[in-house]
């Protein structure tokens, strides 16, 4: 055969069935090509775990995609999206070591163990709360009426924001996310002029809280970091890039993850029953839950110099996706990786991430979600799947997997 003639296969990962479910087409990369280039999105994939936990803790790879963002804009002007590459460019997550670092030191001032305590009786009785408004009625949407407003309204709470601003703060937090969440097949100048627009009233508010919480302090997220960066001559000024790394990572993946979890205990019966007789194992229904079905199939690295993964190289300057979707169904490292177990130990996944990036309110989400589902259970022992009516799974990017309906009957 002539070297013309053999094709690159193509995946392609913005279908239908692929954004409904991912994992035969992950599993089908992972076997054929695991170390893929997409001519198509102009991205290198890496879906085996191996491949996937190194390049996470990879040094060579950058986290800093201001790149990758401008090249979603295709021939749009960069201008169009100045607001939100300011606050994005300063996030940690998008930071490299030694900067990476020094935020992160700061950032964990935010959350000390005194916090997240006080923080567990804010998670139970928004729960409640929000479980309250639906049980009369004998029916929910999971989506809208539980894991929308539960982690926005617990940030929202543990920010300190005022009442009247907190829809506002949460579409701007969304319409950030969706862009930064490489989208794709969408009308890209909308969702652009959408994230800058967010960016720049999300700002003003969070100097507009910083500014308040200096003359007058409270036990708030916002007043912790700001005396935090004012003890350490940080700027305040990227101070809401921390505030929109922290909303963004403890709203749309928990978001995500109730949903995903849900549909997943709803579809194994069995796995239902186990937790429901043994409720000592809702820690670790949790992780499955993440492993599973992981609200963040991709994150992205660019490549600062050539590397070589499974005996190819990828350039310097290029954009890598590391499949944590992928790698977290990979039969190399997980026996029975398509089989949900509520049981399952160890669970070494990498839904959190490792290395310096993992995680930083890893320790807040698998609080909430321990207590989202523990009560849920509770509450409604009878939960199961709307006959009437149909989940549809979110179909808008490549970073995050949900539902945007999940209705059950209760």
């Amino acid at each position: 055969m002539m070297w013309s003639e053999i094709k690159t296969p193509a995946y392609d990962l913005f279908s239908t069935e692929a954004l409904d479910n991912p994992y035969p087409l992950y599993e089908k990369m992972r076997s054929e090509d695991p170390v893929h280039y997409s001519e198509t999105l102009g991205y290198w994939f890496l879906t085996r775990y191996d491949d996937v936990e190194a390049a996470l803790r990879d040094e060579r790879l950058s986290a800093n995609r201001s790149s990758l963002f401008i090249q979603q804009l295709g021939d749009l002007d960069v201008s169009l999206i100045q607001n939100f590459l300011r606050l994005t460019g300063n996030m940690m997550i998008e930071q490299d070591p030694p900067d990476h670092t020094r935020f992160r030191k700061l950032a964990n001032q935010g959350f000390t163990t005194k916090a997240l305590e006080s923080w567990r009786s804010i998670i139970q009785n928004t729960t409640d709360a929000l479980l309250d408004q639906v049980m009369a009625k004998g029916e929910m949407d999971i989506v809208a009426d539980l894991s929308v407003p539960l982690p926005a309204l617990i940030i929202a709470e543990i920010f300190g924001v005022p009442a009247d601003n907190r829809d506002d703060l949460i579409q701007w937090a969304l319409d950030i996310g969706t862009f930064w969440g490489a989208p794709g097949g969408q009308d890209i100048e909308t969702l652009a002029r959408n994230a800058d627009a967010g960016a720049a009233q999300f700002t003003t508010l969070i100097r507009q809280l910083i500014e308040e919480r200096r003359h007058h302090p409270g036990t708030d997220m916002i007043s912790l970091l700001t005396v935090a960066y004012e003890e350490q001559g940080f700027d305040l000024d990227q101070l809401p890039s921390l505030c929109i790394l922290i909303l963004n990572a403890g709203h749309l993946t928990t978001t995500d993850l109730i949903p995903n979890g849900v549909y997943a205990l709803l579809n194994h019966p069995e796995q239902l029953q186990q937790l429901k007789q043994t409720p000592d194992l809702m820690r670790s229904a949790v992780e499955e839950m993440i492993r599973f079905d992981t609200p963040a199939p991709f994150v992205f690295r660019i490549a600062k110099q050539d590397v070589v993964y499974g005996g190819k190289t990828i350039p310097a300057g290029s954009v890598i996706a590391l499949g944590l979707g992928a790698a977290n169904h990979d039969p190399e490292k997980f026996s029975r990786p398509g089989q949900f177990d509520v049981a399952r130990s160890p669970n070494e996944h990498l839904g959190f991430g490792p290395g310096v990036h993992f995680c930083l309110g890893a320790v807040l989400a698998r609080m909430e979600l321990t207590i989202c589902f523990s009560t849920l259970l509770n509450r409604m022992p009878d939960l199961r799947f709307d006959p009437a009516r149909r989940a549809i799974p979110k179909h808008t990017s490549l970073v995050f997997k949900g539902f945007e309906t999940l209705p059950v009957v209760l």
